[in-house]
């Protein structure tokens, strides 16, 4: 990937070869809902080069514009909260069976409940989870960060469709600048996050505010990457040697 912002802290990338890559959907399709092909494929020769020296690789894959555009619409249908977010979390579970799909790899493991997900993760023998949301009240954020946790390992990757965090919206701020490597604390002022803060669905942040808080406390980083001059590169150390 092309280095844009790191949240956090100090970076051990590959030391335990347990990765967490969480596919943002903004980048997974274009505003027009057609999908990502050239992301996809980038994505699978990576994926081919790099599982063979992984113990484990969690990829997790978000909803996007299609979870949005079907929550917005069932809004004024669907009363109760927690089952319009059920509907928006089975649209990122059909997006991470598209990624399982491409990657074409039928050891691959595709949960349904957050239990499973923890008990793959901790089981040694297959190697790949493939994900979307699992969790109500959650975003597909937070499910990377807590995959990270459950593996012991401090660092999310983000591919998203910005390429950077910036200290101001640049579509209305022509001077807004763009931030590399940042604390959570200075991403809670930036997003006026203050702990307790719940998640807001469909929020326009680059990491879920419940998230950031979430990481925050356990000391877990998010590496966020893509923007218009995405690239995939053999390995993820590759990043810190630029």
């Amino acid at each position: 990937f092309v280095r844009n912002t790191c949240i956090n802290t100090n970076i051990n990338v590959m030391t335990d070869k347990k990765i967490v890559l969480k596919i943002g959907g903004a980048v997974l399709f274009d505003d027009d809902l057609n999908i990502n092909f050239h992301l996809l494929e980038k994505v699978k020769q990576w994926y081919w080069h790099m599982i063979p020296s992984l113990e484990k690789l969690a990829i997790v894959v978000g909803g996007g514009r299609l979870s949005r555009e079907i929550q917005a619409k069932m809004n004024g249908e669907i009363s109760n909260q927690d089952a319009l977010h059920n509907v928006a979390m089975q649209v990122t579970q059909a997006n991470a069976a598209l990624v399982q799909g491409y990657l074409n790899d039928p050891s691959s493991y595709l949960p349904k409940k957050l239990g499973d997900a923890y008990e793959f993760l901790q089981d040694g023998r297959n190697k790949t989870l493939i994900s979307g949301g699992l969790k109500i009240g959650w975003s597909t954020d937070m499910d990377a960060a807590v995959f990270a946790n459950i593996l012991g390992i401090s660092l999310v990757f983000k591919l998203s469709n910005i390429d950077y965090v910036y200290d101001h919206d640049p579509n209305t701020n022509p001077r807004a600048k763009a931030i590399k490597d940042l604390t959570w604390d200075e991403y809670y002022k930036i997003f006026g996050i203050t702990d307790g803060d719940g998640h807001v669905a469909n929020a326009s942040v680059p990491v879920d505010v419940a998230c950031a808080q979430f990481c925050s406390r356990k000391n877990i980083s998010f590496f966020i990457c893509g923007g218009k001059n995405l690239e995939i590169k053999n390995s993820m150390d590759e990043i810190f040697s630029e």
